[in-house]
């Protein structure tokens, strides 16, 4: 049996700011992880984590860490993933506590970036994630194609989530049964971006060679490929505005911008219905219709 996780763990320097520019030291963001945990940890448990680290703050060097610190204390869990082009096993962070969530917080991992698999089946996705990426300063129109998402979504009797990404756009997520591979799971993602990009093919583009998409919207499908991660609800993002990956409900999709929602506000929103819309959705698992799968 591992050991347990200890009742608290410390803040080291409290008072170094993380965000200098928003004044988020790394006890406040500590103050913010707590207040997101009970929202945020069912979208990490059991999954292979990869964070963006900072440790000087966000002014400073960051980097993507996938495999666990040497010094990470014994009761954190970890998994093993083969890399092959690294010829080895990464052991990767699983997020299943208050106390892993703070550990990791404590070590400047701002960005929290889960897979869209579980470590007891990692060939068995649960997640079908569809990113939506507007040209700078064109959130309206990520807008409009989320829109598109969810009614083609809803026309297949498929729930999902909408979310920002504490950047310029938005994710569409939904939790499905595990019954699809990869291969099965981005054949989905690909259909369906196809009818929304048939629908409004002066809008909406899967080109992922940025000098091919124009002013169009980027509905990527490849976060539903071998490997990929996404945003995790609740996540802090490495920007200096100390935004938020945050749910927002398809009703309140025009009143919202990239920059509305931070670890300085963020919490206010917890009780929303948004929020508990997520945390229905966590628990839910729907099948994907026939004609989503039929290109695999």
């Amino acid at each position: 049996m591992p050991p347990r996780p200890p009742h608290e763990v410390e803040v080291s320097r409290p008072d170094k700011l993380l965000w200098p520019d928003a004044g988020v030291t790394k006890a406040a963001y500590r103050e913010y992880l707590d207040a997101v945990a009970d929202h945020m940890l069912p979208w990490l448990n059991g999954r292979p984590l990869t964070v963006i680290r900072a440790p000087d703050g966000v002014d400073g060097e960051r980097y993507f860490q996938k495999a666990a610190s040497s010094y990470a204390p014994s009761w954190i869990r970890t998994v093993e993933i083969p890399a092959p082009s690294a010829r080895r096993d990464v052991s990767y962070v699983v997020c299943d506590n208050l106390q892993t969530l703070e550990w990791l917080g404590n070590q400047a991992a701002l960005e929290f970036h889960p897979a869209p698999v579980r470590a007891d089946r990692l060939d068995r996705p649960d997640w079908l994630v569809f990113d939506i990426d507007p040209p700078d300063g064109r959130f309206d129109d990520a807008v409009t194609v989320a829109r598109l998402v969810l009614e083609e979504l809803g026309s297949l009797r498929i729930g999902a989530g909408v979310k920002t990404t504490g950047a310029k756009g938005l994710h569409v997520l939904v939790p499905i049964e595990r019954r699809y591979d990869t291969r099965e799971l981005r054949s989905a993602a690909a259909t369906l971006t196809a009818r929304v990009a048939a629908r409004e093919p002066n809008l909406v583009t899967d080109e992922f060679r940025k000098a091919k998409r124009g002013d169009r919207v980027m509905l990527d499908p490849s976060r539903n490929a071998p490997g990929a991660t996404v945003i995790a609800p609740y996540s802090p993002r490495a920007r200096p505005e100390a935004t938020v990956s945050f749910p927002v409900l398809p009703s309140e999709l025009d009143r919202v911008r990239p920059a509305d929602l931070t670890i300085l506000n963020a919490p206010a929103s917890l009780r929303g219905a948004a929020a508990r819309e997520w945390t229905q959705l966590a628990g839910r698992r729907f099948r994907l219709p026939k004609a989503l799968l039929d290109r695999a």
